[in-house]
């Protein structure tokens, strides 16, 4: 049987590399492998015009920061190739094609997966799969009677994929947002429409003339309440949007994070994004809109977000949190409610922000909070304190030295 290791790592994208870093960096001998063949395969292969929502400060891997050409927000191809040459530093020994099927708990506290590679064992396990590539699709009606050509947002490569097609962007989200803005110069009459179900939440990238992670930046040196106000002060400027047929989001509407900067706005001035009120239902030949409207379309972009890719394969009793949306809060900006976006409840009894998944003792989650700081930097936060519970956790149950989770039970 092929020599196992301590801890597995499932997935070599941003939170998976990151938590094999952390986990070399503690000392623990461990796995990392990853599905496809390519190292964080959905930043591999994005539309070109996307550009990171975060900023240089916050988003770059440990030790190596953007090159300053890069500007304040990378784009997704420049992010790929940070990755690609931090992990080629580092040394870290990705294996590639290796598909996880299951992992559920063993009667002597390891853990069993089974994979494309057969059946193997360890003391912890670390999924860090992320959410892209479970893309969900709403049941909305007659959706499976349209003729035209429906795709998600994931699958979004190239304006030019709608040219010269009638085309309705569901959602309006960030990536929804992009992916019109990209596509409308390219669809037929040049404008896409851009469904819109609870409003718009549309913010300048750079608040009072600087970006947001800066006024993050600064609030960290102030006390607690001043920080907190520094925020909300930041944080609460908003495009207006009236003049351009747009309607704002209701507080903590989960169908807007916020859009940073004025390009949705510029495509709304020019005529290559049109709003519209999200569809009701389909037809053979397009959407029945919540006004009554029915329009003829040719293709349909669900941006319409994604779930945990854990529930793929981890065959466990989950408990999840009930609250659907980060509150606004103070500076605290590295630990986000429990069981955000459908992932499970996390044991935070020794603490704040604990990574061990409620119940699951070995079982670490890492790539979870999405908001505050933001994503990439929260992934290494997460990393190093799953990295410090998992080597608490070996020394308390006192495994031997040999590997103990060889052979399966």
């Amino acid at each position: 049987m092929k020599p196992t290791a301590d801890a597995l790592v499932i997935g070599a994208g941003p939170a998976g590399i990151n938590a094999a870093y952390a986990l070399a960096q503690a000392g623990i001998d461990y796995r990392i492998i990853e599905r496809t063949q390519t190292l964080a395969s959905t930043w591999s292969n994005l539309y070109p015009s996307l550009r990171l929502n975060t900023s240089r400060f916050y988003s770059h891997l440990p030790g190596r920061k953007f090159p300053l050409h890069w500007g304040m927000y990378a784009t997704a191809r420049q992010y790929h190739r940070h990755l690609v040459a931090w992990t080629a530093e580092q040394k870290l020994p990705v294996e590639y094609g290796i598909e996880v099927y299951r992992v559920a708990p063993r009667r002597d506290g390891c853990w069993q997966v089974e994979s494309s590679e057969g059946t193997h064992s360890y003391r912890a396990v670390i999924p860090a799969t992320g959410v892209f590539d479970n893309p969900q699709l709403p049941q909305i009606e007659g959706l499976s009677d349209f003729g035209g050509e429906v795709i998600h947002s994931r699958d979004f490569r190239q304006p030019r994929q709608v040219r010269g097609k009638r085309v309705l962007v569901v959602g309006n989200g960030p990536s929804g947002t992009d992916i019109a803005v990209a596509a409308g110069p390219e669809a037929a009459g040049g404008f896409v429409w851009l469904s819109i179900r609870s409003g718009v939440d549309s913010r300048p990238r750079y608040p009072y003339g600087f970006p947001r992670h800066l006024w993050m930046l600064l609030g960290e040196q102030l006390p607690a309440r001043f920080c907190a106000w520094l925020q909300r002060h930041t944080g609460a400027i908003e495009y207006n949007q009236v003049d351009f047929g747009l309607w704002s989001a209701p507080a903590q509407a989960g169908s807007a994070v916020g859009y940073r900067g004025p390009e949705l706005l510029n495509a709304l001035r020019e005529g290559q994004v049109v709003p519209a009120r999200h569809p009701l239902r389909f037809d053979a030949s397009g959407a029945i809109l919540a006004d009554g409207t029915h329009l003829k379309l040719d293709m349909i972009i669900m941006a319409t977000g994604y779930l945990p890719v854990l529930h793929q394969y981890l065959d466990i009793d989950m408990q999840f949190s009930r609250e659907q949306y980060a509150l606004p809060g103070g500076c605290d900006w590295d630990v986000g409610p429990n069981g955000l976006r459908g992932w499970p409840l996390r044991d935070t009894s020794q603490h704040k922000n604990g990574r061990q998944v409620l119940g699951h003792p070995g079982l670490y989650l890492v790539g979870v909070f999405y908001k505050g700081r933001g994503a990439f930097y929260n992934m290494g936060v997460e990393a190093q304190i799953a990295a410090e519970q998992l080597r608490a956790y070996l020394k308390r149950r006192h495994f031997p030295t040999a590997v103990p989770c060889a052979a399966a039970i």
